[in-house]
């Protein structure tokens, strides 16, 4: 029955099961003569040289299982995940085989029944195969032929438990009497069951992970229980372990440190694939940091360019008036270069702020220089107030001197105060006081000091411990991106300084940037 289960189901599997599910057929079929030859010779039917044809029989069963086992389309691995999984079965195969062996501890396979015990041999070196195959098989994380192989690893048990109680029963010749022979009739039933499972199995993450760490776990089970038996048999009764049985267990210590430095190379595969990843992650954070900070830049330029307008329109409709006065003048012969003088002095402030505005867009890259930070701040004055409006009132407490050196880039201060300052602005709607000023921190070094004072509208506590947050915003949506105040952090921290801010409901906030302060010679002019 279990033989035609197998090739039903061989015959209805697609094409790339039916290679394996005719193999598990055919040895299945393979026992029935097998059984017959038995059958035969407690009849006494058959000379007792036959029990050659069963040992044959026997292991060919033994192959063709193994080799359908094998033969299960679960996917493909190569290198070293391949020589890993390898590496586990044969040593779950082995250990397998070692503890099969010390069955043999107390003669009972030397008890003359040579026949016999080639038998059981011939069926220890297939239990242990067919265990090394399924475990390499239950390794992969395909879990399509996982109740296949669950049903024949049931079967191998049946198997392992029918050969274990003939043997420590002392191989009577005639074991389909015996208590336990209902073992061996459980191995075609789990069989037949393999043929009938469903290979559509649906597990959740819980299921799918304790699956995996069964796995992992699987193969040294049989390990453990191996030196566990040979370190009592030592103890106990040294004699029981044999020369074979010694050499079997080396056989298993071998792989098992092969298994080992396998696991040390996959480790050191892993790290390299691990700052690999942080290195590349890292770039793509640099580039998109620099991205944002361009970004913000545009933003910067675009809120400058509307208070530029704004300004460019006053100085226009000057222009416009100073030439109609003149035209009006010249009319009636009085024209006087007054008026010329009025347009030129209007011209030339619309071109100083077209200037500036032109030099802060083209500053792309960042060139460190050493910076008098108070005359950077004071020569920003212009193009801050551009980012304001009337209502609020900007105050640059920033006397240029010595003493007020740090190692920066134009561009990153100019970030740094824009800003602030525009974060400041938003706090204001009603209007209020703005203040930047430089100076000298002295806490625990001397450190150059940046301060932006607002009186807006203040910060709860809840709100000032995420201010840093990366895509923390209080503003409305699509007026804030929320990377302001976390890049301006990093970008303070990356040249060695800090960053402290402190706010109130209701009374405004006060940011303070501390940078290390550098000698005062070779300071940039700018």
């Amino acid at each position: 029955m279990a033989g035609a289960s197998l090739a039903y189901r061989a015959w209805k599997a697609r094409q790339d099961e039916r290679l394996a599910w005719g193999l598990l057929a055919a040895s299945a079929l393979l026992e029935v003569p097998n059984l017959l030859i038995n059958f035969l010779q407690i009849l006494g039917r058959l000379p007792q040289g036959a029990s050659t044809a069963c040992d044959l029989l026997t292991l060919g069963t033994g192959a063709l299982v193994l080799a359908g086992v094998l033969s299960l389309p679960t996917g493909v691995s190569q290198g070293p995940i391949l020589r890993r999984r390898l590496l586990d079965g044969l040593l779950f195969a082995v250990s397998v085989l070692f503890l099969l062996w010390m069955l043999d501890a107390h003669g009972t396979l030397r008890s003359g029944l040579r026949q016999l015990s080639a038998r059981v041999m011939v069926d220890y070196m297939n239990l242990a195969l067919l265990g090394g195959g399924l475990v390499f098989k239950a390794s992969y994380p395909s879990n399509r032929f996982r109740p296949v192989l669950g049903w024949l690893g049931a079967s191998t048990l049946m198997w392992v438990a029918a050969i274990s109680c003939w043997t420590l029963m002392g191989l009577p010749p005639e074991p389909a009497f015996e208590r336990w022979a209902p073992l061996a009739g459980g191995i075609p039933v789990f069989q037949g069951l393999a043929a009938w499972s469903s290979l559509e199995t649906r597990t959740d993450g819980r299921e799918e992970l304790m699956g995996a760490r069964l796995g992992r776990f699987l193969p040294y089970l049989p390990v453990a229980g191996a030196v566990a038996v040979l370190g009592f048999l030592l103890i106990w009764t040294p004699r029981a372990a044999s020369r074979e049985g010694i050499v079997i267990f080396l056989a298993m210590v071998s792989l098992l440190l092969l298994r080992q430095i396998q696991a040390i190379e996959d480790l050191e595969a892993a790290r390299r694939s691990l700052e690999a990843r942080v290195q590349s992650r890292t770039q793509a954070l640099k580039r998109a940091q620099d991205t944002m900070l361009r970004a913000e830049r545009m933003n910067t330029l675009a809120m400058i360019g509307a208070g530029l307008a704004h300004d460019l329109n006053n100085l226009i409709c000057t222009v416009k008036q100073s030439a109609e006065l003149a035209a009006l003048k010249l009319e009636n012969g009085a024209g006087g270069p007054e008026d010329l003088d009025r347009i030129t002095m209007a011209a030339d402030r619309a071109a100083r702020l077209t200037t500036r505005l032109m030099g802060f867009a083209r500053r792309e890259e960042e060139h460190l220089c050493f910076l008098d930070l108070s005359t950077v701040i004071k020569g920003m004055e212009g193009t801050l107030r551009l980012l304001l409006p009337r209502s609020v009132d900007l105050c640059i407490e920033a006397a240029p001197g010595v003493g007020m050196t740090v190692q920066s880039s134009m561009l990153r201060v100019e970030q740094m105060v824009v800003n602030l300052v525009v974060n400041a602005r938003d706090a204001m709607p009603d209007g209020g006081v703005l203040t930047v000023r430089t100076g000298v921190g002295m806490e625990d070094t001397p450190m150059a000091l940046l301060e932006v004072t607002d009186t807006g509208i203040g910060m709860a506590p809840d709100t000032l411990a995420r201010i840093f947050d990366p895509f923390f915003t209080t503003k409305p949506a699509g007026q804030g991106t929320g990377l302001g105040l976390s890049s301006l952090k990093a970008m303070v921290e990356e040249g060695d300084g800090r960053m402290e801010v402190a706010s109130e409901p209701g009374r405004g906030a006060r940011f303070r940037i501390y940078l290390p302060l550098m000698p005062s010679a070779g300071v940039s002019p700018r």
